[in-house]
């Protein structure tokens, strides 16, 4: 054979050797790119659809939370939809009169605004004395915005205040109640038909297996993690109300119902709480160690439950990474706002325990899940 032939030959064999090797590559980045299409296409639907799924999401997690109650009754002989509709009027009765409860401290806080205000500022006079060559520039702007506009100071039109915005937005509040209320009664009153539809779902006996496996670990992780937090909740609002009481802080219950309902919510809930003690020390107290102590318990107790309570109570539970936590939790902000920031956790959980058991999805959810959690 000669050299020509001899490299016609081998040209064929690697052709031939290569072929698949480029389709599988081909197939491969068709295949990253349809995932990265299909997340942007539901990241928009999310944002688009918001009004609807937020609240939704909102009503499975509710589920989720009282499931163990629901079941519970049940054990007691009450027929499913009987069971879920006790659960949830009794719930929603305590949030409504926990609402009507602190309306007048909340209603007393709004009264006290400006007087609020002009404390503050009375406090912060030594900081701004000190930022007065910049105070100085920033009113210099303003006359010349002023002189550029003919002289004349655009009005700032206000509003009717905070009645008035409480008023615009109650119906819409009003509704989404309604609608998170009803749709938790039914997702709890058919949670055992739909788990029994899910489960013949697959048409091969492995698929139905490892479906009822995902319901089972669903509702062990994402229930019992829920419940469990739930738990903590209401014993860090007793804690926080005895710990604000004994210190001399008025309204001790609010602080504690505010920590415990924001404490459902990573990140924001707890951060927000503790700010806005430090600014409600700063405008109350007299002393540095007044001004501290509100946000100085806070920190403290928060930081018990965080790295003891928690990790003790909820470490086979949370198998998702701090990272991935933070990341869902500012997506969710920005798409449907602070609120719905409590579907965090819970979408992370059942996200990871799907992938664990689909061979396909297994690499992602490695990498959502934490040391405990890639076992």
């Amino acid at each position: 054979m000669n050299p020509l032939d001899r490299l016609a030959a081998m040209t064929s064999i690697l052709e031939d050797v290569g072929g698949p090797f480029s389709m599988r590559r081909d197939l491969q980045v068709m295949r990253i790119c349809m995932v990265l299409l299909a997340t942007v296409a539901m990241l928009a639907i999310g944002v688009a659809a918001a009004d609807i799924l937020a609240p939704t999401a909102v009503a499975v997690v509710l589920a989720l939370v009282l499931a163990p109650a629901s079941a519970a009754l049940e054990r007691l002989r009450l027929p499913a939809g009987l069971a879920a509709l006790v659960v949830v009027v009794a719930t929603v009765s305590v949030l409504v009169f926990a609402g009507l409860k602190f309306a007048p401290s909340v209603a007393d806080v709004v009264k006290r605004g400006p007087a609020i205000m002009h404390s503050v500022e009375m406090k912060l006079s030594p900081i701004r004395k000190q930022l007065a060559a910049v105070e100085n520039a920033s009113q210099q702007i303003s006359h010349g915005t002023a002189a550029a506009q003919g002289g004349k100071v655009v009005p700032v039109v206000e509003s009717d205040g905070v009645l008035y915005a409480l008023a615009s937005t109650a119906p819409g509040i009003l509704a989404k109640i309604v609608y998170v209320t009803v749709l938790t009664i039914f997702l709890l009153s058919t949670r055992r038909h739909y788990t029994s539809q899910l489960i013949l779902l697959p048409r091969t006996v492995a698929g139905r297996l490892r479906m009822a496996r995902i319901c089972r670990d669903v509702k062990s992780r994402v229930s019992g993690y829920l419940f469990t937090l739930a738990m903590i909740n209401v014993g860090l609002t007793v804690v926080t109300t005895v710990a604000f009481r004994l210190a001399g802080i008025p309204h001790g219950l609010l602080w504690g119902v505010a920590y415990g309902l924001l404490n459902f919510v990573p990140i924001i809930g707890p951060t927000t709480v503790i700010v806005a003690s430090a600014i409600y020390g700063l405008i109350n107290g007299h002393t540095i160690w007044q001004m501290a102590l509100p946000p100085v318990l806070l920190l403290s107790i928060d930081t018990i439950e965080a790295y003891l309570v928690q990790p003790w109570l909820l470490s086979r539970r949370i198998v998702v990474s701090p990272v991935a936590i933070f990341l869902v939790v500012a997506a969710l902000v920005w798409m449907w706002g602070a609120y719905a920031a409590i579907t965090a956790i819970p979408a992370l959980i059942l996200l990871h325990t799907i992938a664990m058991h689909v061979p396909a999805m297994r690499p992602f959810g490695m990498l959502l899940a934490t040391e405990q959690g890639r076992g």
